[in-house]
């Protein structure tokens, strides 16, 4: 009745060491800042070059004797114009005057909050302001200033037209930072400017690798706006090296450590220079593009990382998941706060294309067992239960999608994006650990299943969050996490 999806031929997966990822003692100031509800998220994609115009090397793995790999003539562009970018990224540290101290020593961009800043909070560092400041610094607008006003049920979000309402500006917007990256490296790695080691980095670099959820007509249009963006904006540039160091981490078992340590180092950049830069930025033509493209290749990137994880307890990786859920609300609210710039700028055409998929009707009765057991759930409330009923809703459609015979790459979407789009009220009860939430996370994990093959879920990704939660609920929960279960023996990876 319910059918499996078309997939690839699997690929193999090397086990990937433990990555460091945050402390759970995340402040409520934090979760304030990133986290808000919208219907409204990103997608980029695209697929291979064409084999025209390309030139061609060769890279051997242990995973398949020789693999070839094309670099578009857009890239020889891009290294011919590479003095340029490098020059760009060697400029000067931008210091916070009114920073506390801890950042000022580290020479990464303080958010300036008080009493503690984000970035000391998710390092866990001490966290002190010089005693000559006077005041307070002028604080960024609130996320709820930035973000356009969007219902959270299925209902609104489906009746909604391309683009959210947008309330009037008195003045141009500020994009909302994200946290730095707590990265400590085991050992000292080399200088973080562009060299020969980079550039082999850009040349593994693929959208269709990177971002593989976009229509195939797409991937021309999606590559090009990208690596011109990568040009204007440094923060990008890194953070393209990083996820194709991250992705090298995974097909290579030799170098796979050396890629890890590159990759986290280059993240860490990017989201300094991101902040670095929105800290006086305004939206606008010139800028939200590249932010967006950002946003979108950041996501998937965090993804991958918390997925190679291999925790043995569920409330450990329910941890790591609600914190990864909070900096994709970041990234959320930068999309967000660029919309009204975004609809009128070159991206308007994945913009319309991403919405019109994200608000399709569920048609499929995958999810209806998910909707009989929140039905029974008397002691939730009706904000709580119709977060469930939204997280529901996408799953369905994303059901509907990866298992439709003609939908391209698209089935891929609501895997990358699904945690991000559910409400702040589904989270919180996840961090409850509530059954009725843990079940809905279960078939989100089917969803990752079906998607294993790519290289940012891993394999076995969706069946370990699968199994882990059927064993967490024990007896009495079986008939609700049975579907799952039995769709993953049918078709393991």
């Amino acid at each position: 009745m319910h059918g499996s999806p078309h997939r690839p031929a699997p690929c193999c997966f090397y086990l990937t060491p433990q990555l460091p990822f945050y402390s759970t003692s995340v402040t409520p100031t934090f979760v304030t800042l990133m986290l808000k509800h919208s219907s409204e998220y990103e997608y980029l994609h695209s697929r291979r070059p064409k084999t025209d115009h390309s030139h061609h090397f060769t890279h051997t793995t242990n995973s398949s004797p020789q693999r070839t790999y094309q670099v578009p003539t857009l890239l020889r562009y891009l290294l011919d114009c590479l003095p340029v970018s490098v020059d760009m990224l060697r400029r000067s540290h931008k210091k916070s005057r009114a920073g506390c101290n801890e950042c000022k020593r580290r020479h990464v961009k303080c958010d300036e909050q008080r009493p503690r800043c984000i970035i000391c909070t998710l390092s866990e560092r001490p966290c002190s302001y010089p005693s000559n400041s006077q005041s307070q610094p002028d604080q960024q607008p609130t996320l709820s200033r930035l973000s356009p006003p969007i219902s959270n049920t299925p209902a609104s979000t489906a009746s909604t037209g391309a683009s959210p309402a947008i309330s009037v500006q008195h003045s141009p917007p500020r994009y909302p930072t994200l946290p730095d990256f707590p990265y400590e490296p085991s050992t000292p790695l080399p200088d973080t400017q562009v060299n020969l080691d980079h550039m082999a980095l850009l040349i593994h670099f693929s959208v269709s690798d990177q971002i593989p959820d976009l229509d195939d007509d797409m991937f021309e249009m999606g590559s090009r706006l990208l690596y011109k963006s990568a040009l204007e904006a440094p923060y990008l540039l890194y953070e393209m090296l990083a996820v194709s160091a991250r992705r090298l981490s995974v097909l290579s078992s030799e170098k796979s450590e050396t890629y890890l340590e590159l990759s986290m180092s280059l993240q860490t950049k990017a989201v300094s220079l991101f902040n670095e830069t929105v800290a006086t930025a305004t939206v606008d033509n010139c800028n939200c593009v590249p932010m967006m493209l950002f946003s979108a290749i950041l996501n998937r990137h965090l993804l991958a990382n918390l997925l190679a994880r291999r925790e043995q307890d569920l409330v450990v990786f329910l941890g790591h998941y609600t914190e990864y859920v909070g900096l994709g609300g970041g990234i959320k609210a930068i999309t967000h706060s660029a919309w009204p710039v975004l609809v009128d700028s070159e991206m308007k055409d994945f913009l319309i294309w991403a919405a019109c998929i994200s608000r399709s009707t569920p048609v499929g009765n995958q999810c209806d067992p998910l909707r009989q057991l929140l039905s029974k759930a008397g002691d939730l409330d009706e904000p709580t239960k119709g977060a469930c009923e939204l997280a529901i809703h996408f799953l369905q459609v994303g059901f509907d999608i990866m298992l439709a015979k003609d939908v391209q790459n698209r089935r891929y979407m609501m895997p990358f994006s699904w945690s991000v789009i559910v409400p702040q009220d589904f989270t919180d009860l996840l961090e409850q650990r509530r059954p009725e939430a843990l079940v809905i996370l279960a078939y989100f994990g089917l969803l990752l299943h079906y998607s294993g093959h790519l290289w940012q879920i891993g394999g076995d990704s969706g069946s370990y969050i699968v199994t882990m939660i059927a064993q967490y609920l024990g007896p009495g929960w079986e008939d609700y996490v049975s579907w799952p279960l039995s769709m993953i023996a049918a078709d393991p990876i």
